[in-house]
């Protein structure tokens, strides 16, 4: 990400897909709101609770550790100009997913009811356990289209093509809506269907833009491609060396990925015996949360995961120290005042946003109480998604999975710590757990850090502390002028809307006056984009 075109073809990619995710998150909360508004506490909290299994499986085989392990062998390929054995290697570990899952799948729905009541939600009712059970059944037929998606998205990623994977969130999300409306008269059964809806429509968005690549190559070259999920005889031994690489840079990657969702499943299963409405406040905190981590953290990185692969593949140090610098550095910038924003004004922003229907002034505190405390913890979760490719990209999966456990064994117990030491002050305790997820995935991202700088000796440890120390004093300023204006303007839609104007140019106008060379890069291309548009 440099101030040069190529820099700006990568922030272009990052706003591309940054602008995605953002429409992706308000079309998920646009479903979380007709959901809350129209059914109970009980029944929210069974259908947020049934996904814990499907994601924990699409994590562990077809998401995070797949995704992690295809992309730096598939992005070799292309780098030495193999794009026919690229696109083999696609389809094999596309078809043999696909196939894993459905087996997976089928043993989950079997064993769903002891799932739920023996792993993610003991302490939930008799009743309220078999309705998760079945909705967790009906959403295992999601996990298996996924797959085969999920590994499309990194597929198109890595040929340059970001606008339809960074659309397929934001499809999937229609369908939850469309589940949430329509289908509503099936009750929570009908918003179940629309993940499964939601899941295809997340396939069939990349599907075009997959065939275009494939016959830009064919263009490029003589030698037949066939498409990743066009016939393919399973016993060619086109790509079998890479299958193997990618099974043995899998199961650290699996650990790892697990980690992160195994912290979830604790999260869900003590907040299952802090009262209804709980887990569901958890989860709509989350998903408030994981708005500026999705559109700083997770956009950045998945544009310059490809970039950096390829610098690595090469032996390139330079430039992949350098753009991995230039990419934390902004991660920084973003996140940070995003942070302060979350905590100051979550509480106005709930209320505004769901406060109506069956969401009353009680959830609004639950949902505010516990996006504070995640807050707590985005800086870290935005650059630990960077940090961790960085390590995928030089082939080094085992050092993030251990890091990743280590996080999960600080989680527990501090989980179980906080939660007491809230509810003994008369706190709402989940709060403590979301402090937990904070402070563990602090330490992790820290301590990646800290070995990835001695890994790539070229990365600028000290330019990224300078940008964390400038913009924790311009956040901090942000925070104080945000509150003044609460304590006398009230939270009201306007005043809020205010605040957050007020607070970005607080914050930026601070930036540029410490001379940072990231806000004013950053500045620079909203400006330029603003010439260009007028």
């Amino acid at each position: 990400m440099q101030a040069q075109p190529q820099g700006r073809n990568v922030a272009r990619n990052v706003a591309i897909v940054a602008g995605a995710y953002i429409l992706s998150n308000l079309a998920g909360f646009g479903a979380r709101l007709i959901i809350a508004a129209n059914f109970d506490r009980d029944a929210t909290d069974a259908f947020w609770t049934a996904f814990r299994i499907p994601d924990l499986l699409f994590m562990l085989l077809a998401g995070g550790a797949l995704a992690s392990a295809f992309i730096p062998t598939y992005a070799g390929r292309l780098a030495q100009n193999e794009h026919a054995a690229a696109w083999a290697l696609a389809k094999r570990v596309a078809l043999s997913v696909f196939l894993v899952m459905i087996g997976v799948a089928v043993l989950a729905a079997l064993f769903a009811p002891w799932l739920i009541q023996t792993l993610v939600a003991p302490q939930f009712p008799t009743d309220k356990a078999a309705l998760t059970a079945s909705l967790m059944r009906l959403m295992l037929i999601s996990t298996v289209i996924f797959s085969v998606s999920g590994l499309l998205m990194g597929l198109l990623q890595s040929n340059g093509s970001f606008l339809a994977p960074a659309l397929a969130p934001a499809l999937y999300q229609l369908g939850l809506v469309f589940g949430a409306t329509v289908l509503s008269r099936f009750g929570i059964y009908g918003v179940a269907a629309g993940v499964v809806i939601g899941a295809l429509l997340h396939l069939g968005v990349q599907l075009p833009a997959l065939a275009k690549i494939n016959l830009k190559t064919r263009n490029a070259t003589s030698t037949p491609i066939p498409l990743p999920l066009s016939p393919l005889p399973l016993q060619s031994d086109v790509g079998q060396g890479d299958l193997g690489q990618i099974l043995r840079l899998m199961p650290p990657r699996i650990a790892g990925s697990g980690a992160v969702e195994i912290n979830r499943i604790v999260n869900s299963n003590l907040a299952s015996g802090m009262g209804a409405g709980a887990p569901s406040a958890m989860s709509n905190a989350w998903a408030i949360f994981i708005l500026p981590q999705a559109v700083i953290g997770q956009a950045i990185s998945t544009v310059l995961f490809p970039s950096i692969s390829m610098h690595a593949a090469k032996g390139d140090t330079a430039a992949f120290a350098q753009a991995l610098t230039r990419a934390l550095n902004v991660v920084v910038l973003l996140s940070m005042p995003a942070m302060a924003g979350l905590i100051v004004l979550g509480q106005p922003l709930i209320r505004i946003l769901f406060q109506r229907g069956q969401f009353d002034a009680t959830d609004t505190a639950q949902v505010a109480f516990a996006l504070t405390w995640f807050a707590v913890g985005l800086v870290a979760h935005a650059a630990l998604e960077l940090v961790t490719r960085a390590f995928y990209a030089l082939k080094d999966s085992r050092t993030p999975a251990l890091f990743s456990v280590v996080s999960v064994a600080i989680n527990v117990p501090l989980s179980l710590l906080l939660s007491g030491a809230f509810a003994a002050r008369g706190w709402m305790p989940f709060g403590g757990l979301a402090l937990a997820l904070s402070l563990a995935t602090i330490v992790e991202t820290f301590a990646l850090f800290v070995i990835l700088s001695r890994r790539a000796p070229d990365l600028r440890a000290k330019s990224i502390a300078v940008t964390f120390a400038k913009s924790a004093i311009a956040a901090g300023a942000m925070a104080l002028g945000l509150l003044g204006l609460r304590s006398v303007g009230g939270d009201g839609l306007l005043i809020t809307a205010v605040a957050i104007v007020l607070g970005a140019l607080i914050y930026f106008g601070l930036m540029w006056l410490l001379r940072s060379e990231e806000a004013r890069f950053v500045l620079g291309l909203v400006g330029t984009r603003l010439r260009r548009s007028a």
